[in-house]
């Protein structure tokens, strides 16, 4: 993870915490981002914040490009880079956006970043920040949709909106294999309900899916036709 964060430093991405190494008691120590993280299941950011946030993201991801470490022991289980694949966050949810005076400034906790496709991550991001994982007006959820998937360039809403429904099973599948290695951090939250609500989120998700996307093709209608009129 200090290899990743001063690669990305170096290659002058913005908002990632600055690595100081190991105080004298042996505890990782990083750089404070100033601001504060949002709850998803409470709170959404600005639509000035989404959008900023999916293209840092896209960022994040042309500056991460060139970091192929070879095999290793990821949070995940080991792994090596494919070819279509990076190193992604893997958790950029709300909660670890840090948030100034309403304006997106930073990602915090790397613990779980490893191989990953970049779609995967954007699918996160927008799962947490549109939010999807709770109910909100089809409308306003496509909106916010779209204006992620355009921030981030090459990525269309329609084709995010499928990324969310395989990106959700990935974090099932990477849960069960963290439950077979014992990893104490996905254990505590198996303990604590994280997984049951998480999956319920996912259930509920699965119904709305497909009004979203409705709402999707009439927020592209009238783009469509101001461009056959002008």
């Amino acid at each position: 993870m200090h290899a990743l964060l001063r690669h990305l430093r170096d290659r002058g991405l913005d908002g990632v915490p600055e690595v100081h190494g190991f105080d004298g008691e042996g505890r990782e120590v990083l750089g404070y981002l100033p601001g504060v993280t949002l709850d998803p299941e409470t709170e959404q950011p600005s639509e000035r914040a989404l959008v900023a946030a999916a293209a840092w993201l896209r960022r994040f991801h042309e500056a991460v490009a060139d970091f192929r470490p070879g095999r290793l022991e990821w949070r995940q289980g080991e792994q090596e880079l494919a070819d279509d694949e990076v190193i992604c966050h893997n958790d950029p949810g709300l909660y670890n956006w840090v948030v100034l005076d309403g304006e997106f400034g930073g990602m915090i906790d790397w613990d779980r970043a490893g191989p990953g496709c970049p779609v995967d991550d954007l699918a996160f991001l927008c799962w947490s920040g549109v939010p999807l994982l709770r109910e909100i007006p089809a409308e306003d959820a496509a909106r916010r949709l779209a204006l992620a998937a355009q921030a981030y360039s090459g990525a269309t809403a329609e084709t995010l909106l499928d990324a969310v429904d395989a990106r959700m099973a990935l974090i099932a599948e990477r849960w069960k294999a963290g439950i077979e290695r014992g990893d104490p951090g996905t254990l505590a939250l198996r303990d604590s309900g994280v997984m049951d609500r998480h999956l319920a989120r996912v259930r509920d998700f699965e119904m709305r899916r497909e009004a979203i996307r409705t709402a999707l093709d009439a927020h592209r209608r009238p783009a469509e036709l101001d461009g056959i009129a002008s």
